[in-house]
Formats: structure tokens, C-alpha cells, sequence
């Protein structure tokens, strides 16, 4: 156990280092849009995220049907925000042109996704997920949602958590389970980190000892999840990979963004 623990520690440090490092750069930066006026596209961001998973979990299953449907919902969310007043949603209006060209991304990459699920393709799949992620929604994300917000250290550590997922689907379609083993240490170290009682109250604004203990919780379920991924990449099996990954984003994402985050977002507003 001598190794897996020294590299555990090694990637633990790491992830302790960008905190201390990052934790100067303030808390409470202003949120990069009132939860009110982008209502539309907090859903349809949700809608996009819950599509993906059920294109993870359908994978699992061998339920190409389900795929197509996933990559039919992420189609026509990309349609129908094209041309969206971007000023109605507090975003910079002058960018109109470049938040559709991440909709066209968006809008390819689910048909690849589409296609792939047609001839029963899983790696494809996989592979247009993640051209979906980079082209889309990482892109998108830097170039137009992004302020001073963007580089604190919460947003920091959840695109930690979001490359190192990427990864782990990376290396199911390239069959590279050394890949997904480093990477599931990697969420594991970081999400030890965000179950710190310090890191809830200063980073992630929650200061109420019950929510804490809830918050602390979704973590717990992604770290619990990601020693799944690890010793299911050493037995080299990708189905439950894909579970376990699927598990993450339920449990421990999705779920958490819908209990907390619009709060946390209103009271880093407040503070500003």
C-alpha cells in the first residue's frame, strides 16, 4: 500500500498548494450574473449537464437509444439559445457572436455524439462527449461567463474537478486505465480538500453547521466514488468506470449545484 499512499499524498499536497496559493486571490468576488436574470440559461445549463449524464449512464447500459435522445436534447438547447440578448442575461452583449459559435460547437459535437450512437459506437460516444466539454461548455465558460469570479478559488477547484472527470472519459475511449486511475486519485485528493470545515465556510460561503455537514457530504460521495473508479481501473473494466463516474456527477454534482449553489452564488453578490 506503500505506493498508491506516497502518490496519494504527493497529489494531496499539490491540491493544498493551489488552495493556499489561490486563497489570497479574495472570497466573494461578484458573481457573474444575477440568479433571476439568467433563470433561462441556469436551466438550460442543467438540462445540458442532466443530457450528458444520461448519455454516461445510457452508455453503461448499452442503451443507444438513450444516447440519441441525450444528444437530441443538447441539439436543440444549442437552436434555441442561438441569438439570445445576451444583455437580458447580464453577459456582455458585444460577445454574441462568439457565444454562438460555442453553440455551433455545442450543436456538432452532439451530432457526432448522435451519429456515433447509431452505429453503436461507445468510444465515439465518448469521444464526442468530450468535444462537447472542451469545444462547448470549458470554451464557453472562459471566454463569455468569466470575471474576476472566475479565478477565484472556488472556480479554481471545480475545474480541477471538471478536467480530472474529462480525463477519466478520456481514458475509457483510449483504454489508458493509468490515465483514470491518476485522475481518480486526483478527484479524490481534491475533494478531500472541499470537506474541510475551512475551506466550506471560506471558500463556498456555507456557514450553517447542518448545511455544512450536507455540503461536506456531496464530497464525501465524490471521493467514495472516485476510490470505485480507481479499483475499477486496476481490474481494467470500463462499465463500472462508467457507473461510478455516473455516480459522481449525480450524487455528488449535480446535486450539490441544486441544493447550493444559486445560494452561494446570491451571497457572493451580496458581499461585493
Amino acid at each position: 500500500m506503500a505506493g498508491p499512499c506516497r502518490i496519494y499524498t504527493v497529489v494531496w499536497r499539490r491540491r493544498v498548494a493551489a488552495f493556499v496559493a489561490t486563497v489570497g486571490v479574495g472570497v466573494g468576488a461578484a458573481a457573474s450574473a444575477d440568479a433571476g436574470a439568467d433563470f433561462k440559461l441556469v436551466a438550460v445549463m442543467h438540462q445540458n449537464l442532466a443530457a450528458i449524464n444520461e448519455i454516461y449512464e445510457a452508455i453503461v447500459r448499452d442503451d443507444y437509444e438513450r444516447v440519441e435522445k441525450g444528444a437530441t436534447t443538447l441539439k436543440t438547447n444549442a437552436s434555441s439559445m442561438k441569438g439570445i440578448d445576451l444583455k437580458s442575461l447580464q453577459l456582455d452583449a458585444k460577445k454574441g457572436t462568439e457565444f454562438n459559435r460555442f453553440l455551433t460547437a455545442q450543436h456538432r459535437a452532439a451530432d457526432s455524439i448522435a451519429k456515433a450512437a447509431t452505429s453503436e459506437d461507445a468510444a465515439a460516444v465518448l469521444l464526442g462527449v468530450n468535444l462537447l466539454i472542451d469545444d462547448a461548455c470549458v470554451a464557453c465558460h472562459s471566454e463569455i461567463r468569466e470575471t474576476d469570479a472566475g479565478r477565484t478559488p472556488r472556480a479554481l477547484f471545480m475545474r480541477s474537478l471538471l478536467s480530472s472527470v474529462q480525463s477519466v472519459n478520456r481514458g475509457i475511449a483510449m483504454n489508458d486505465y493509468g490515465l483514470i486511475a491518476r485522475e481518480a486519485r486526483e478527484i479524490g485528493a481534491t475533494a478531500h480538500i472541499l470537506t474541510w470545515n475551512q475551506v466550506i465556510e471560506t471558500i463556498f460561503m456555507v456557514e450553517d453547521p447542518e448545511d455544512r455537514d450536507e455540503f461536506r457530504g456531496y464530497f464525501e460521495t465524490l471521493s467514495s466514488q472516485a476510490i470505485r473508479v480507481e479499483h475499477a481501473a486496476a481490474e481494467k473494466n470500463p462499465k463500472m468506470i462508467s457507473a461510478a463516474t455516473r455516480s459522481m456527477l449525480n450524487n455528488g454534482c449535480v446535486s450539490c449545484h441544486e441544493r447550493f449553489r444559486d445560494g452561494i452564488r446570491e451571497r457572493a453578490k451580496q458581499e461585493r
